[in-house]
């Protein structure tokens, strides 16, 4: 098959030949029909987040189930799939215990690149291994648990514009849920990518008040009015704290932040009102410290909630029947599509702030 390799940080991906295994217990191969291009994959590329080489990305995908491991009972072949970035085991104390996006068994081994076992599928032909993160979806076919898997049972839907539920649906899904969204509260939404944009519909979804984007592309903020934003910032051109707390009167009750950076966190703690949640889903490089003042939170009683996306087997559906009922479009976060050996100009539109969500078609 053809795969869209990493050999190095900061290089480009080169399109090869690369050989898959069969899938082995509780594991799925999926013929990928699609897969959406995420800044957590760029961060692998940048060796920000240090998954070793050679190494496939890509974890937001929709595809084809082709062959079934052992002891596989939730999908079966020729089915039609999203798969998420959270891959729980099912037998791990968090999965059990209803906490399946915090797997112990999957987080033992995300930042390896291997599967459960330690091993992985994908290799060359002289039997060197190739890494792959949260699905390896950047190639024709990928392997991945089948707990990741929800089944798409309306054949009238364009599985391909489906794929950026895989992270973008699953993690503003999980932000709604831990922030406990009441109807009329204030938020704000910090980074308007495909997570902050995809958290924006949400909130509308659940009947939030007012909800401010913060960002600093324009267009990007215009989008974020067009899905359910009543107003935005743009961070560069004012002072976003100061306009914030100004636009409601002490700070919204409730901020969730999707940028991941240490002055978009810092916009957020500084940002709530006095008793307010500050949300956090956006992922800095897994080697940054971020100062905080503590004093402040201590005295402004604000909640932190670090949440990592949402449970697949149980939340999934629920997305998809968001979908289905036109509460959330996830075709609007789409802003471009790319065969494989285009992967690299991707890349590029993604880092330079000119896409959403970019899908590579590997097919």
């Amino acid at each position: 098959m053809l795969a869209g390799v990493l050999h190095n940080y900061k290089e480009p991906i080169t399109v090869e030949e690369v050989e898959i295994e069969e899938p082995k217990e509780n594991e799925v191969m999926i013929e990928v029909k699609a897969t959406g291009m995420c800044h957590s994959d760029v961060n692998v590329f940048l060796g920000s987040t240090p998954v070793p080489t050679p190494v496939i990305a890509g974890h937001e995908i929709a595809g084809r189930v082709v062959k079934v491991g052992h002891n596989v009972s939730r999908v079966k072949e020729g089915d039609r799939v999203i798969s998420t970035f959270i891959q729980p085991c099912g037998k791990c104390k968090n999965c059990i215990s209803g906490m399946e996006n915090l797997c112990e068994t999957f987080a033992s081994v995300r930042l390896k690149g291997t599967m459960f076992d330690g091993t992985t599928r994908v290799k060359y032909k002289d039997g060197r291994s190739i890494r792959t993160f949260l699905g390896g979806g950047f190639a024709e076919y990928s392997i991945v648990h089948e707990n990741a898997l929800t089944r798409m049972e309306d054949s009238n839907v364009n599985i391909e514009e489906l794929a950026v539920l895989g992270c973008s649906g699953i993690t503003a899904y999980g932000a709604i849920s831990s922030a406990n969204v009441r109807p009329g509260d204030s938020v704000a939404v910090v980074g308007v990518g495909g997570v902050g944009l995809s958290v924006i519909q949400m909130l509308r979804a659940v009947g939030a008040g007012r909800i401010i984007a913060l960002g600093t592309k324009k267009w990007k903020l215009e989008k974020a009015l067009e899905l359910g934003a009543t107003d935005f910032i743009n961070t560069k051109e004012s002072e976003p704290v100061k306009t914030l707390k100004e636009m409601t009167n002490g700070g919204p009750d409730i901020i969730i932040e999707a940028g991941g950076t240490q002055e978009t966190i810092q916009m957020a703690l500084e940002g709530v009102r006095i008793g307010g949640k500050v949300v956090l889903i956006g992922l800095p490089p897994t080697s940054a410290l971020i100062p905080v003042r503590v004093s402040m939170i201590v005295r402004n009683g604000i909640t932190i909630i670090g949440n990592y996306g949402s449970k697949p087997r149980v939340d999934m559906p629920k997305l998809v029947e968001l979908v289905r009922t036109k509460r959330y479009d996830p075709q609007k976060l789409i802003t471009g599509k790319f065969k494989l050996e285009e992967i690299n100009e991707a890349v590029k539109l993604l880092e330079e702030g000119l896409a959403i969500r970019s899908l590579i078609i590997p097919h």
